[in-house]
């Protein structure tokens, strides 16, 4: 909020309602740079800058090249996107009222703002087309930039695997099959070589199935 020369009172009204809204409330400005913003003289105690800050902000008049040049400084020097500059009424336009200047493009929006019809209501109309025109906007988010959190896409670990139960070698099956089989194979061979005479004694080996 900047105001011009007798624009004093308009500009710290308008600024103390611009000021109570989040979203065009400027962030990196103090009251005692606000006032001397608005056209009021620096406290004696006040901070070094604030006489030079007055000094350029009473030279800031009307829609000319020097002051075009002077907004666009105090709009970098704050890191403001726009500045509001109030002015007093005129024979032509009685009454004040303000205007929004643009320091990207070094020049002032075309609507003009005045206050309220009723001095109790003051700039209120004014402040909701600021918001509307300059408030702050939380960025929509692009679906197609939307990325599922590092737990969801990664791999899932597998279960450690279970070994396998050790078995006893004379627990195995193959064990008993084995000497199940050398048991009849050596029966066999031995039958095979035995004398089967008369007198001989025949033994008979039965294996079990």
């Amino acid at each position: 909020m900047v105001a011009e020369p007798g624009a004093t009172g308009a500009a710290w009204g308008l600024a103390q309602s611009v000021y109570a809204v989040d979203a065009i409330r400027p962030i990196a400005i103090d009251e005692a740079h606000a006032r001397v913003l608005c056209g009021e003289p620096p406290p004696a105690t006040g901070a070094p800058d604030l006489g030079d800050l007055a000094q350029l902000v009473a030279a800031v008049q009307g829609d000319t090249a020097p002051a075009r040049a002077l907004l666009g400084d105090l709009a970098r020097r704050f890191n403001v996107r726009a500045l509001v500059v109030v002015r007093a009424g005129s024979a032509s336009e009685p009454g004040p009222a303000a205007r929004v200047f643009l320091p990207d493009a070094a020049l002032f929006d075309a609507a003009v703002y005045s206050p309220d019809d009723s001095p109790a209501s003051g700039w209120s109309a004014a402040v909701r087309s600021l918001v509307r025109a300059y408030g702050r906007q939380v960025p929509a988010v692009d679906p197609g930039t939307l990325r599922a959190p590092a737990l969801a896409t990664a791999e899932v670990p597998k279960a450690d695997a279970v070994p396998p139960k050790k078995v006893s070698f004379y627990q195995s099956g193959w064990f008993w099959g084995a000497i199940v089989a050398a048991a009849f194979t050596g029966g066999a061979a031995y039958f095979a070589v035995r004398d089967n005479g008369p007198t001989t004694i025949h033994l008979e080996m039965q294996v079990p199935r």
